[in-house]
């Protein structure tokens, strides 16, 4: 018929008119639904009806596949073929209630986005995806001022809830699911998408729409509403139907048909699984026995290659999310790879670690494994199981089914986050429980018997009749008041799956730098005592335990003083508080009275302080935790000489009384520039080629010289700078002080200064006196630089020269004169004005230049040994007079100047010994007895050393001293050999005296050849020099 022939007049009857197109029409012909109709033309543009001859195949192809429908589909469903009919799936629906809404917030629109390049097989996709589409409907041409651009995604599973126990299940997975729902009125345009080929919108509701799944789910949840949990799982488009028996199962699944065809919802045939005892669900095996892994999904991750990079490790991390609930302490198994993924991490270099390996190797192992899930039973008891690590919680939920024999039902894991790391021990393990219990509340609330848990810490047993808790636990307490549970104590060693885990040695992170654990939780790792070193087993509470009470009950009649208060207690005449308990002990006020027998107080006392539960605490402390299970006569005398004698407290605590030893200032010298002192400030920013500054200032007239110099500033260079800036104004000095710089230590420059008659003085960290003036004269010129210096701070040498004015310019508190005028004895000119400047007068005028000089620098001299004398009496205030110590007597040497071979100097020990006395140097230097391990100079200041207090109580086992490894130590450097002699009583028979770097001759030692490796040059220049003494070649 042509286009311009009107439109016949309808028949008055009422008639169903539909808007089709020609492939729909041939599909109503063929079908039985259409008694009569008219067919009009459209004013539909050709584009409408694009690739007709493909569709048409398709529409042949659909009815082939309805033909074959019922060899695929079981007879006693037959009746419900076409619930599984292609053609009609194929049809657009009709609307709905549910049909699927787009709202829009205030003011905003929709995108309209690019058109994003595609391959010629995902065009080949797209071309026959809207021809399908537009044949059916489903889509149509638009003009919409919004469109997408389209994405070619993989479909995604998602896991379900867990089924009771059940026999046979049918699997039905709808075909189209999310086009058979229509696009609400008025919103179609909102779905339009742009491709090479045009504009389009949907009719039907797409994939990938942000509330679709909500919309079908919707849709699913009420057209079952009455078949869930009973019968039927749904999970969007995926339908599970169970049952106990073949034929409930057979009217379950005839139910569920019957509703598919009533709502218009079709299935696709091929998919379905019917009447079996084993199907795959969303990506799991679900069986009459229970649910596991489905090795086709897991195979994937037994092959993964090794991660290269941050992308590769969350990919992985990823899929295995998916099964997790499978494999038991997932969380520890995969903390060294999620500490990959913290943001610290991921800004430095990627690292594959040992660690990282093991874990995805476990991971990988773990996920080829059968593990078998039950189903949860609601009629059964339950069983949870939890426990708890310094990083992670877990739990193990079962039931026990036939024969007795416990099953897991299913296993939950958490890593603790920073503020859970810093949780008590009680709190983290208590954790564990409320953890378990809000992530199985489906399970556990209402539960129909009482909920058993089991715990290897045997404190929570208490819980929940504790009168005090803190805000946390009164939390908790309110939450686990909805639950029926009891809290039970397990052992660990009779623990199951949980604890077992837990206690892995490759389950905890190893040592590779800082990490969420150890930043928010460094206790947990303070190793107070090394395995072998333990004696009693610790307790997490601190009661009388069975084998010390049943020692403590046979002891009592061995004693003169329990036996005697027995007797009275059973007299009736025993001082009050004395009694016996229940368990035949001789209590004091309730505590149990410990007999002088068999060191039965002495393991008491170990077990209250040695023991990691206790943590080796001090006197009081534990005197506290003795005094509240035991007593006896001379506790408090018994307790604090033990503690005074652990040598392990010794070791490992810092000292809290005051320091050692009165000040002692260097001397004062008679005339300026006599005594000098120099330092280097570096690695300040390049200033014209400098980066360095020399810093020399004179100990009596504070003067300071300023000198701009580089960082690879050596002993020659350092040489010729003195010469320029110091010799050349102001003469030699008799004596300099100076840190230990390489500059200053070095061999040139110490040849050098014995040459021109210099003494050479250096800073220690050994010798609390060496002079500090420098130091803090540096401070002053930084101070300076810094609010002058440009923006860049490149011009900070121009500045040196006001900057060192400024300060000799500037009154010095010791003296109460300026540098300047204590060196020249006037003042210089401050500003440009014609002001000559005022001098004090000090002296008569009539005196000569000469005297009144001399004179000043008396005073001077005089006002600095006054300051240092005050300076002096305030500092002694802060000081205890030094001990005295004799040979023979053993003392602890501080480890605070001495770097150990270990990690790192935090956890390392503070005192090293004891060694003993060998000499006294002076009233405050003392030479020790060190192992030949020691390779350092064995004398020291005395504020370095702390009295040893030796054990009084008889059969008490100190732990044997740790092995002492340390660095090489750069204080002590020899400086000359002296003299060599030969003893033949050491294996080492050649010794030499030396004389150390910065010592002077009170320190000189002889010392084997072993401890002079690094002098083999100045042993050379001694025997050059001294043919005729002992030496290697000739003794």
């Amino acid at each position: 018929m042509a286009p311009s022939q009107p439109s016949p007049t309808l028949p008055s009857a009422s008639l169903d008119i539909d808007v089709i197109d020609a492939i729909a029409f041939d599909q109503s012909l063929q079908s039985d639904c259409l008694t009569s109709g008219t067919l009009y033309p459209s004013p539909v543009q050709s584009q409408h009806l694009l690739a007709t001859t493909t569709t048409s195949a398709d529409t042949t192809m659909a009815l082939a596949y309805d033909a074959g429908l019922p060899d695929i589909i079981p007879q006693e469903y037959h009746q419900y073929l076409d619930v599984f009919s292609r053609v009609k799936a194929d049809k657009l629906p009709p609307h709905r209630t549910y049909d699927h809404q787009i709202p829009l917030e205030e003011g905003k629109s929709p995108p309209f986005g690019p058109i994003y390049s595609l391959s010629e097989h995902e065009l080949k996709t797209l071309r026959e995806y809207l021809e399908e589409n537009l044949a059916k409907g489903f889509i149509s041409p638009s003009n919409s001022p919004a469109a997408s651009p389209i994405l070619f995604i993989k479909r995604r599973m998602v896991p379900s809830a867990s089924v009771s126990t059940i026999e046979f299940f049918t699997h039905i997975d709808l075909r189209g699911a999310y086009n058979l729902l229509c696009i609400a009125k008025g919103d179609k345009w909102k779905t339009a998408f742009r491709t090479r080929y045009g504009l389009f919108q949907y009719n039907v509701m797409p994939f990938g729409l942000t509330n679709a799944p909500a919309s079908f789910q919707h849709l699913m949840n009420d057209t079952f509403k009455d078949m869930l949990d009973r019968s039927l799982i749904i999970y969007l488009d995926d339908l599970l139907i169970y049952s106990s028996t073949l034929k409930q199962h057979q009217e379950h699944v005839s139910a569920v048909l019957a509703r598919l065809r009533q709502v218009g919802l079709y299935a696709k045939a091929e998919k379905c699984q019917f009447s079996t005892s084993q199907t795959e669900f969303l990506g799991f095996v679900v069986s009459d026995q229970g649910v596991t892994m489905d090795p086709s999904k897991t195979e994937v991750i037994t092959n993964w290659p090794v991660p290269k990079s941050v992308h590769d490790v969350q990919v992985f991390l990823g899929f295995c999310n998916f099964y997790r609930k499978f494999i038991p302490q997932y969380s520890r198994t995969a903390y060294p790879l999620t500490q990959l993924l913290r943001k610290e991490a991921q800004s430095a270099p990627f690292a594959w670690h040992n660690d990282a390996q093991h874990a995805f190797e476990q991971l990988r192992s773990a996920f080829g494994t059968d593990t078998i899930l039950r189903h949860f039973d609601p009629t059964r008891p339950i069983i949870v199981e939890t426990d708890a690590s310094d990083f992670a919680v877990a739990a193990v939920l079962s039931q026990t089914f036939d024969q007795g024999a416990r099953h897991p039902i299913t296993f939950f894991s958490k890593k603790l986050d920073p503020a859970q790391l810093n949780y008590p021990i009680f709190d983290t393990e208590m954790f564990a429980i409320v953890a378990a219990f809000k992530h199985w509340r489906q399970y556990l609330e209402g539960a129909k018997f009482q909920v058993q848990v089991l715990t290897d810490h045997r404190s929570l047993k208490y819980f929940t009749t504790t009168k005090q808790l803190n805000r946390r636990q009164a939390r908790w307490s309110e939450l686990l008041a909805d639950f029926d549970f009891v809290i039970q104590y397990r052992p660990g060693a009779q623990a199951g799956l949980p604890d077992a885990l837990t206690r892995r040695s490759d389950m905890r992170p190893k040592d590779r730098g800082p990490s969420l654990m150890q930043e928010h939780n460094p206790g947990n790792f303070q190793t107070l005592l090394k395995p072998h070193q333990l004696r009693l087993a610790a307790t997490g509470i601190l009661t009388v335990k069975s084998d010390i009470t049943d020692k403590i009950r046979d002891a009592l009649p061995r004693d003169p003083w329990t036996s005697s208060l027995l007797e009275r207690v059973h007299l009736g005449s025993a001082p009050p508080g004395f009694a016996i308990n229940s368990m035949n002990l001789l209590t004091y006020q309730d505590s149990v009275c410990v007999p002088e027998v068999d060191d039965l107080r002495l393991l008491i006392v170990q077990d209250h302080h040695d023991s990691p539960a206790a943590g080796h605490p001090g006197r009081r402390k534990t005197l506290s935790l003795v005094r509240r299970s035991f007593f006896w006569l001379g506790m408090s005398k018994f307790v604090h000489s033990f503690v005074d004698s652990c040598e392990t407290c010794r070791r490992i605590k810092a000292v809290w009384h005051k320091p050692y030893s009165h000040l002692k200032s260097l001397p004062v010298p008679p005339h300026p520039w006599s005594s000098i002192s120099m330092d280097l400030i570096e690695q300040l920013p390049p200033s014209s080629d400098f980066m360095a500054i020399l810093v020399v200032v004179d100990c009596l007239t504070k003067m300071a010289i300023f000198v701009p110099t580089t960082n690879e500033l050596d002993a020659p260079k350092l040489a010729k700078l003195f010469l320029r800036h110091v010799y050349s104004k102001h003469g030699l000095p008799t004596s300099i002080v100076s840190d230990r710089g390489s500059e200053f230590t070095s061999h040139f420059w110490r040849s050098l200064s014995t040459l021109l008659g210099i003494e050479n003085h250096f800073s220690s960290a050994y010798h609390p006196q060496s002079d500090g003036q420098t130091k803090r004269i540096n401070q002053v010129l930084k101070q300076f630089l810094r609010g002058y210096s440009n923006h860049l701070q490149t011009d900070w040498s121009d500045l040196l020269p006001l900057a060192e004015f400024s300060y000799n310019n500037a009154e010095h508190a010791s003296t109460q004169l300026t540098p300047f005028f204590a060196n020249y004895r006037y003042h210089p000119h401050f500003s440009f004005d014609n002001t000559d400047p005022a001098s004090p007068a000090l002296f008569p005028t009539t005196r000569s230049y000469t005297d009144q000089l001399k004179q000043l620098h008396e005073y001077v001299h005089g006002e600095l040994v006054k300051a240092n004398s005050q300076s002096a009496e305030q500092f002694n205030k802060r000081r205890l007079p030094a001990p005295q110590f004799r040979p023979g007597d053993r003392v602890w040497l501080s480890a605070d100047n001495i770097r150990s071979l270990r990690p790192t100097k935090k956890l390392d020990y503070r005192r090293l010994g004891p060694f003993s006395v060998s000499e006294i140097i002076s009233s405050h230097a003392y030479r020790l007895q060190l192992p030949p391990s020691m390779k350092i100079h064995n004398v020291f200041h005395v504020d370095r050393l702390e009295p040893y207090v030796a054990n009084t109580i008889p059969n008490r086992v100190q732990p044997p001293p740790p092995p002492v490894e340390i660095e090489s130590d750069l204080e002590y450097e020899v400086e000359q050999i002296l003299d060599s002699k030969v003893d033949h009583r050491y294996r080492d028979p050649l010794f030499y005296l030396v004389r150390w770097v910065g010592y002077g001759p009170d320190h000189n030692s002889w010392e084997p050849t072993s401890n002079l490796t690094h002098a083999s040059n100045l042993i050379t220049e001694f025997h050059t020099a001294n043919p005729t003494r002992p030496s290697p070649t000739h003794g």
